[in-house]
């Protein structure tokens, strides 16, 4: 059977949460998973390597290993997954419905606490999706990955939505009508406010301020 769904995880020093997010991912032979472990430490590759493919670089940089990854993929339809970042049922499903209107997209996202207030940030940033933002997934055709030649490698952060918008020029941005499960621990380390002003910040006014990891 073809290869359809090629899942990219870039994946630094995800021991506490790689597992759970490679369980989410359906096992069929449609799909295939590929993890990239940058420049880590711990044992994110030893639990990978019971669900996926697994590539390890030194260097720590996501894009890198975005890029890598799907240079290596046998899909056409490519699925950049977060490490702490869970699908939920039906999300292939409808990723391939949606890019038969459009080349790029992303998923609506609830988070992986009960909390009241990051139930209501999440709701909230499911309305800005169409700006365009993402997820903690992006996907996208193989075709348009190569005519923009991949992630930018020279940026430290936002090269989410910089890859986003050089891919806009040339199709539709897309929304998929299903979920995904995202990760409430930089909330939790640093507060929803701080967390928020910063990205506030970052889009007025961009800097060359380290996007720390939170492990």
């Amino acid at each position: 059977m073809e290869t359809k769904f090629s899942i990219i995880i870039p994946a630094f020093n995800e021991e506490k949460y790689i597992e759970e997010t490679l369980k989410s991912i359906p096992k069929n032979k449609e799909t295939e998973i590929i993890v990239i472990c940058n420049s880590c430490t711990d044992n994110t590759k030893k639990i990978a390597k019971k669900y996926a493919e697994v590539i390890s670089i030194k260097e720590k940089n996501v894009s890198r290993a975005r890029n890598i990854g799907a240079r290596k993929s046998k899909g056409y339809i490519l699925i950049f997954l977060d490490a702490d970042t869970l699908l939920t049922k039906n999300s292939l499903k409808e990723i391939k419905k949606t890019l038969k209107h459009g080349i790029i997209g992303t998923c609506k996202v609830i988070p992986d606490s009960k909390r009241l207030k990051y139930n209501i940030a999440m709701k909230i940033k499911n309305l800005f999706l169409w700006f365009p933002w993402t997820s903690g997934i992006i996907y996208c055709n193989k075709k348009i990955f190569k005519k923009i030649d991949g992630f930018d490698e020279n940026l430290t952060k936002k090269e989410d939505s910089d890859f986003v918008k050089r891919a806009m020029k040339y199709g539709k941005f897309s929304v998929a009508d299903t979920y995904v499960i995202n990760s409430m621990r930089r909330f939790e380390k640093y507060g929803l406010i701080k967390v928020s002003l910063f990205w506030i910040k970052e889009a007025v006014r961009p800097s060359k301020e380290e996007y720390k990891s939170v492990r």
